[in-house]
């Protein structure tokens, strides 16, 4: 957990500095558990975060834009009511806990002044925001817990404030916390991470793990089979960490995996475990940047998830429909026979009568001498039995044709389906989620846009760019509305169109600028355009490659839909390009 005890601290220092003093105007509660307050201090307007979600609980101040209901919930009035217009006095934590606690001066209903405190707990899935009085008792909390939960600690109206429990781990900061560590390294079982995560206060695993890297320790060895030499060092580079920390400050600090770009930890000291760092000006803004990241892909994720499910269900749809659509074909393909039936029937209709069973008759339209045996209604007359299978001839036909049709229908709008389901696999961000979101709604299958997706129709997600190994520039469809952008109006006539070969796919374009497309470049954007679709998990996939100007979108085509000509076959390995974008 990145919010540890110890930023938790300096967290705590850092909103002393910015919002003692100010006076609290606007409250907004934008998420079951995130609350958000307006702050005017020294000149500037600041807005202050408080979350007790159970995955990323936190406090800080953010520039992030968050979307707020349009009816407040109870917990968001309560605290208008309490402290709307309320002037901040501190923020204290209690050593290196992970508890903030606001104290704030407001003005009650008759006009006196009133000591109030929001408590933010950042524990985990126990995380909580409490709001209570002068006295210490609780107004109210976020998030109730009654004695059926824990019997020594209610959280609930009226009742008295108690903070957590202490966890009776060592201060990091102390002298005599070196030597307990040290002396306790070898009767101990477990890691060195462990240990460290059991006995410094205020340490989170990532913590632990960059004061091994910073002792050029591995985390994962034996706490007990630390030489004396190698614990030395382990409590010194403790004390070199602290002492940086309280005298120096902290150095904000998000990383990112080196691969993917994304960020993957924050914290208040240089992460040196890791080599992609960016660092920042203070706490908040490193904390900020990383959440915003972190949910914007939780949010695009389940976003994400929802339309898949959406679609999942229209493609079950239509391979049903697919399904019985074939089997009408395959029972009704040899309608010809029920024609040639109802013809031999009159032909011969004299020398048949009512009453008979069947009838041998001559096929006349075979070479040769060949006889067929007609199954014959004896209720009717021979004139009846040919009007039957005239009849059903007629049907038959049509069924078969309409099935026909349907089937190739249907097997356009099931490609066309997967290749929105492959999309929604490839989506990074908003932008490209709403391109599919969009396109679902012109097609028929959302029947509204949220208000947010409508005033934004007009934005456009990029493609994926990407230069080979001979400097030539290739483009990357995410989705079908960047796949006919980046076709029929990014593309011009000379550069090379790739798509996989019999399965939905991205549309992927080398630009070639006039000069002839190495083999390898060929080979390396027929990777991508393998990568990018249904035939991925294959050793070997067929890309079909031409020029752009070979490739047309018929006339109301679905989006990402094309034909084209004078095409050639690359077989290519599927490759994920080396963007972080993939």
């Amino acid at each position: 957990m990145p919010f540890d005890g110890i930023l938790t601290h300096f967290m705590a220092q850092e909103l002393n500095t910015k919002l003692s003093g100010g006076r609290i105007g606007k409250i907004y509660q934008v998420s079951r558990d995130t609350v958000i307050l307006h702050v005017r201090a020294g000149g500037e307007n600041h807005r202050l975060l408080a979350s007790c979600n159970a995955s990323f609980p936190r406090i800080h101040l953010t520039e992030n834009q968050y979307e707020t209901p349009d009816n407040p919930p109870v917990f968001c009035m309560l605290l208008r009511k309490h402290l709307s217009g309320a002037i901040i006095r501190g923020f204290q934590t209690s050593g290196f806990e992970r508890v903030i606690t606001m104290e704030a001066e407001a003005t009650d209903e008759l006009g006196d002044r009133a000591h109030k405190k929001l408590v933010v707990e950042i524990m985990g899935k126990h995380s909580n925001i409490i709001l209570l009085n002068s006295e210490d008792r609780i107004i109210d909390a976020m998030r109730h817990v009654d004695s059926e939960v824990n019997r020594v600690r209610e959280l609930l109206p009226a009742r008295p404030y108690i903070a957590p429990p202490a966890q009776g781990k060592l201060d990091p900061s102390l002298e005599s916390t070196r030597t307990i560590l040290v002396e306790g390294l070898s009767e101990s079982g477990r890691s060195v991470e462990n240990y460290l995560l059991d006995k410094l206060q205020g340490f989170s695993p990532v913590l632990c793990r960059e004061l091994c890297a910073r002792a050029s320790l591995d985390e994962r060895r034996s706490a007990s089979g630390l030489t004396s030499e190698e614990a030395a060092r382990l409590a010194e580079t403790l004390r070199n960490m602290m002492d940086t920390l309280l005298n120096q400050g902290p150095v904000p600090v998000v990383v990112h995996d080196a691969a993917s770009g994304k960020p993957v930890d924050y914290h208040i000291t240089d992460l040196v475990q890791y080599p992609s760092r960016k660092h920042y000006d203070t706490i908040s803004q490193a904390v900020d940047a990383y959440y915003r990241s972190r949910l914007m892909k939780e949010a695009n994720a389940q976003k994400s998830h929802e339309l898949a499910k959406t679609v999942g269900k229209y493609i079950e749809k239509c391979e049903k429909r697919l399904s019985a659509n074939v089997q009408v074909y395959e029972e009704n393909m040899d309608y010809e026979r029920f024609r040639l039936f109802g013809e031999l029937i009159t032909s011969s209709i004299y020398a048949l009568k009512k009453g008979m069973n069947s009838a041998r008759l001559r096929n006349y339209y075979a070479e040769g001498e060949e006889y067929v045996e007609i199954p014959l209604d004896p209720q009717k007359s021979p004139q009846d039995n040919a009007q039957y299978y005239f009849r059903r001839y007629a049907k038959a036909k049509n069924a078969c044709n309409y099935a026909k049709n349907q089937i190739e229908s249907l097997k356009k709008e099931l490609s066309w389906l997967e290749s929105v389901m492959l999309a929604l696999e490839n989506t990074e961000d908003s932008s490209q989620l709403q391109d599919i979101r969009l396109e679902l709604y012109e097609q028929g299958y959302l029947k509204s846009l949220p208000r947010k997706g409508r005033r934004e129709t007009g934005l456009n997600s990029s493609p994926i760019r990407v230069v080979s190994s001979d400097g030539f520039e290739i483009f990357i469809g995410r989705n079908n509305k960047q796949n006919d952008r980046l076709t029929m109006k990014t593309a011009r006539h000379e550069d090379i169109w790739l798509h996989v070969k019999d399965f939905p796919g991205s549309h992927v374009i080398i630009r070639t600028e006039g000069r002839q497309v190495p083999d390898s470049t060929l080979e390396e954007a027929a990777g991508y355009a393998a990568w990018f679709s249904k035939a991925r998990s294959a050793p070997k996939v067929e890309v079909d490659y031409t020029p752009v100007r070979n490739v047309k979108k018929p006339s109301g085509a679905k989006p990402g839909m094309v034909i084209y000509v004078n095409y050639k076959t690359i077989v290519a390995t599927p490759k994920a390009p080396e963007t972080g974008e993939a």
